[in-house]
């Protein structure tokens, strides 16, 4: 996972990647994307549970951004296949 942004910049945010138009990532990390997304569809329904409205909020935006990399990633990587495949054949 990496940045869009030039070498010689910083993020000043702490671990904001996820909601960042600059955030670059690749099909390699589709199992940690995955596991990532697992893991905060868990905090929001515990957080539903307890009536926490904003931990809800803050991590219903983080699971729609990651299920939208991984879709994305995943759209790439049957383009791909399927790419390949005409080729092999």
């Amino acid at each position: 996972m990496t940045s869009g942004l030039r070498v010689v910049q910083s993020c000043p945010h702490a671990n904001s990647c996820l909601t960042c138009p600059m955030f670059i990532t690749t099909a390699e990390f589709l199992p940690q994307h995955r596991e990532q997304h697992q893991q905060t569809l868990h905090i929001i329904s515990a957080a539903e549970a307890r009536g926490q409205k904003r931990p809800v909020e803050m991590n219903r935006q983080v699971a729609d951004n990651l299920e939208k990399i991984i879709t994305s990633l995943e759209d790439d990587g049957q383009a791909d296949t399927g790419e390949q495949a005409a080729d092999a054949s």
